[in-house]
């Protein structure tokens, strides 16, 4: 027996290898484990989102040491670990089974969706924790201090816990007992997450006895005004997140060994860089979000063991230290967002470590320089909304690594090199928005490319679409609307793309053109976004019924005619949410019942068509509802204010009659535009509008409406567009109006308002009035001098910012554009657009009398101002010459004495001057723009003399030689005189030249060259607004 146990007996060894490598593999769990485990998964309920059933778990598999998520101890067979994270399983957890697992000493439930409970009491049972994370769960409720006996734990993480209770949300809390005493026995502690947490701090200190932390994070859960005056004794520490944490108090002092820093979306007064000008150590630094309203201070340069700088939307500015790029292990730098940061790329050190560059919405100017191809690295580079220029350079190429490539919105010219397209790792690729020009060229090996997102959208490329296109077999998004592309387009084309779910070809020189046998159906891929506007299409494409996936349809713009066939509510299969036939041919009745059968369906644009009959019902689920500039007709049934999700409803240009329904007014906590202009309403205005009421745009003008104006529209608080023209309103000025301080625009032209104006009521009346309409009522008395003292935005003389007024409908891509009508010297002019730059002051066709306020002086900005047909007296006032962005000035028709005083020659802007018809008198300025006016501007003065009147002054005197050139380069057509008003620096509309034009008949082909050309030079980045021809 003795030689048969021998260690030196080979038999001997094979056999003890072979018994304990059975052992192992046959090893069973505890049977008492086997049964508390199946008795926990009796709790559990599994739906289509759980990731795993748990099928390992059942009784007819004994050996639990088997089943997913468990590990056992070897020689006894006990659970030690139970990991069930990210499986979103429902249901119940049953605690009295879970505590029977006495040997555990790692517990993850994670990312669940277990029944909502308060924090349960019995997990000082589990004395052999070392790892619990009950995060991202639905526990609410007080911390037991019994947590303080677990007193083996390492890792303890409670973060984002939340429940829902009908009311508001039900959080996890440590109060009584605070943090301190729960955690005071935790001595081998070394990470600790309680994000989410609400913490009540004793003393408003945060004490953490913890000297061996590692890792630390209460993002969202100090209350304000705690101090962290101990933080600086955590020697360990090495990673700290007090994101969305209120620091106002004081500025935590951080230990020396931080090596990762969070503290996005942080309220922070005073300066943070004297306590991270300490950490000589770190690694990771995250500001995001955070307002530090500072210049970046250059030892952010000295950090030379930096990764990772995330500085993103911070309120930045001056010069960015260009150290920082040289920094030599940086691989991260996120400086986006800050639009007031000066940076300059100059070069990048061979062999920098850079992997992400995302510099986007920031001071960036110059070129891309050639030492990105340095950046062998680099796999996002983020520069959209720049101010880059010259062309893409050839550095780009040498990027091997590159994934991410956006370079969206800025003034980079020349053409694409077709090179590009093949980087071998790129998958997307951004352009948009730039002014790439030529055509795009060919390249071999298309089919090997890895782009799944390309946007060339919103550039000067022009020719065919080159044939590597349609090799990109990777290809998930193809976007070239907006550019001068030109030929036919066969989709089937695209048959090999069969990834391909978003394409976008709008606004181009194609011809869209499609098969409608049974092959086509299955060529061309099954999209989920199809953009075909202004597309050259005639006909309904019937590819459309093959396409099970489309939810947002774009075939606006094009010749299509006849009637609306039944099967296009059914494309998509039901996910169709967004369709967009405006613009187009189409006769016909909608029929409510088809469209109320999609129940998804957000967005519905189906205006300037010819289509007849009655307003047809969409389904409940609408956003974006338009049916403008059709025939339809009949009264507005009530049950259009079932759509629960409205908030845009345009009826405008139609042949409703009838009362608007009150429903409309009470549904406006959710409606944010309402245009019924020009129809045929009578009855009432809206009388309805409740507290919460978020209408930005109304516009009832156009209709047969009567009454007064409802003071309920100042529970509107956030109206914008107010417009009542054309209406037969009988009421005095609506001075309560003042309390709406986001109102940019007020018409109420043509109506039948009287009584006086009356002095402001407010402290500051209509700070952001821009266009200002009371002509053709029966106002009177005199214009008050303290109301235009308020108008702000008539004052603001800096327009490079001007922006287009609208509204972005919510869960959707659509933009709506406010328009508004003007009657401009007896004409009516519709802008399509409505620029914040453009400012009207129309009181025209009144009984005003008195003076003209010198007040009105004050609106230095100010483009057009009509004064017209009143009773006005006293002299013109040399406050005007204050105008000087003004290039419209009607004062005719009143009773204006003096001289026209020669400062207004100082309004070198000034194209349309009409002073007729008043008792003017004296000798007509001679200079600058008053030598561009005829005879119109000034008849009926009988006081006046000097051209261009034929009345000659007395004892006149000879013109200086300046003003002889420049009446005799007048009469040589020299448009850069008469255009001086439209010079750099002022955003006016388009629509103050066009009308100018319409009036101004001498040269008229000349002047429309010249302005062409001026334009496109001296405004090659500003959109302007469209106009509809008159």
């Amino acid at each position: 027996m003795a030689i048969l146990f021998s260690s030196k007996n080979p038999s001997f060894l094979i056999l003890f290898f072979l018994s304990s490598l059975l052992s192992l593999t046959t090893q069973q769990c505890n049977h008492h484990h086997f049964s508390a485990l199946l008795h926990l998964k009796y709790g559990f309920n599994f739906t289509t989102s759980t990731l795993s059933t748990l099928p390992s778990w059942n009784s007819n598999n004994t050996n639990c040491c088997s089943w997913e998520g468990i590990t056992c101890d070897g020689p006894t067979g006990h659970v030690i670990s139970l990991d069930l994270s990210e499986l979103f399983i429902s249901g119940r957890i049953d605690f009295e089974s879970l505590f029977r697992l006495r040997s555990l000493r790692r517990l993850n439930l994670a990312y669940n969706e277990f029944d909502p409970s308060p924090f349960p009491s019995g997990f000082d049972q589990l004395t052999s924790l070392t790892h619990l994370n009950l995060s991202h769960l639905s526990f609410y409720g007080q911390i037991p201090l019994e947590i303080s006996r677990l007193t083996t734990l390492v890792s303890i993480d409670l973060s984002r816990n939340q429940y829902w209770n009908g009311s508001g949300f039900q959080y996890l809390k440590l109060e009584n007992p605070s943090i301190g005493a729960v955690v005071q026995n935790l001595s081998n502690l070394s990470e600790l997450y309680l994000d989410w947490v609400h913490i009540l701090l004793q003393g408003q200190t945060l004490d953490l006895p913890l000297p061996t932390l590692r890792k630390l994070s209460l993002r969202s859960c100090l209350p304000s005004g705690s101090r962290y005056s101990s933080l600086s004794h955590l020697h360990f520490l090495t990673e700290l997140d007090l994101s969305g944490n209120n620091l106002s108090s004081a500025v935590p002092s951080f230990p020396g060994s931080l090596r990762k820093l969070i503290l996005q979306d942080c309220d922070i007064s005073g300066s943070i860089y004297s306590s991270l000008s300490q950490l000589h150590f770190l690694s990771e630094l995250d500001l995001t979000y955070t307002n530090l309203s500072s210049a970046v201070p250059n030892f952010i340069g000295n950090l030379s063991t930096l990764t990772s700088l995330l500085l993103k939307d911070c309120g930045l500015h001056g010069k960015f230290p260009e150290s920082v790029f040289q920094l030599p292990n940086l691989q991260i730098i996120d400086i986006s967002r800050n639009p007031l940061v000066a940076i300059n790329l100059l070069e990048f050190p061979q062999n920098n470590t850079l992997r992400q560059l995302i510099l986007s919405y920031t001071g960036l100017s110059g070129k891309l320089p050639d030492s990105l191809s340095n950046l062998k690295f680099l796999t996002h580079l983020y520069l959209r909304n720049c101010n880059l220029s010259g062309s893409l350079p050839s550095s780009l190429l040498n990027l091997t690594k590159l994934q991410y490539l956006y370079l969206s919105s800025n003034k980079l010219s020349s053409p694409i090199p077709s090179s590009l397209f093949s980087l071998p790792s790129l998958h997307t690729l951004d352009l948009t928005g730039n002014q790439l020009s030529g055509q795009l060229g060919e390249f071999h090996n298309a089919s090997s490319s890895q782009l799944e997102l390309l946007y060339l959208d919103s550039n000067k490329l022009q020719g065919m679409i080159p044939r590597f296109i349609f090799q990109l077999t990777q290809l998930q998004l193809l976007s070239l609307s907006s550019n001068n592309f030109s030929g036919v387009v066969e989709l089937c084309l695209f048959q090999n793309l069969k990834k391909l779910s978003s394409l976008d070809l709008s606004d181009n020189n194609l011809s869209v053109q499609y098969g409608n046998g049974n092959s086509t159906f299955t060529s061309i891929p099954q999209f989920e976004s199809l953009l075909l506007r202004s597309c050259n299409i005639s006909t309904f494409p019937n590819f459309l019924r093959n396409q099970e996936q489309l939810g947002q349809l774009d075939l606006s713009y094009n010749k299509i005619s006849g009637e609306i066939p039944k099967w296009i509510w059914e494309v998509g299969n039901g996910s169709l949410y967004s369709l967009n036939l405006s613009h187009n041919v189409l006769q016909g009745i909608v029929p409510s019942p088809h469209l109320l059968l999609i129940s998804d369906l957000r967005v519905l644009d189906i205006s300037s068509n010819k289509l007849e009959g009655s307003l047809p019902i969409p389904p409940p689920s609408i956003l974006f509802f338009s049916v403008s500039n059709n025939g339809l007709g009949g009264e507005i049934p009530q049950s259009v204010c079932n759509a629960t999700s409205l908030a845009v409803l345009d009826l405008s240009q139609n042949h409703f009659i009838g009362q608007i329904p009150p429903c409309l007014g009470e549904i406006g906590d959710r409606l944010s535009v309402l245009n019924l202009q020009g129809n045929a309403f009578n009855g009432t205005l809206l009388q309805t509008f409740k507290e919460g009421c978020n209408i930005q745009t109304l516009d009832l003008s156009g209709n047969q409406l009567e009454g007064q104006v409802p003071r309920s529209l100042v529970n509107c608080k956030m109206l914008e567009v107010l417009n009542l023209a054309n209406n037969q309103i009988h009421d005095t000025f609506p001075f309560w109006l003042e309390a709406l301080s986001q109102l940019r625009v007020l018409v109420l032209r043509s109506n039948q308002f009287h009584g006086t104006i009356g002095h402001p009521i407010t402290n500051h009346p209509f700070p952001l009035l821009q266009i200002f309409d009371l002509s053709f009522n029966s106002f009177e008395g005199n214009l008050p001098s303290n109301m235009f003292k308020s108008w702000k935005a008539m004052m603001d003389e800096d327009k490079s910012q001007s922006l287009v007024l609208g509204k972005m409908i919510p869960r959707s891509s659509i933009y709506y554009q406010n328009k508004v009508s003007l009657v401009i010297k007896g004409r009516q002019i519709e802008l399509v657009k409505i620029l914040t730059a453009f400012t009207v002051v129309d009181l025209s066709k009144n009984k005003f009398h008195g003076d003209i306020p010198k007040s009105i002086g004050d609106l230095k900005s100010l483009l057009v101002l009509n004064m017209s047909n009143n009773d006005l007296t006293g002299g013109i006032p040399t406050s005007v010459q204050n105008l000087r962005d003004l290039e419209s000035l009607d004062l005719s028709h009143n009773k204006l004495s003096g001289e026209i005083p020669w400062q207004l020659t100082d309004l070198t802007f000034l194209a349309m001057l009409n002073l007729s018809q008043n008792f003017l008198v004296g000798k007509i300025p001679q200079s600058r723009q008053f030598l561009t006016f005829n005879n119109e501007s000034f008849k009926e003065n009988l006081g006046l003399c000097g051209p261009p009147l034929s009345n000659k002054c007395k004892n006149a005197e000879s013109a200086p030689p300046s003003a002889l050139s420049t009446l005799q380069s007048e009469r040589n057509y020299d448009w850069e005189l008469m255009c001086i008003g439209f010079g750099v620096g002022y955003g006016s509309s388009v629509g103050i030249l066009f009308w100018t034009l319409a009036l101004w008949r001498k040269g008229r082909k000349e002047f429309y060259i010249f302005i062409d050309g001026m334009f496109s030079l001296k405004f090659p980045s500003m959109v302007f607004p469209k106009w509809q021809r008159w």
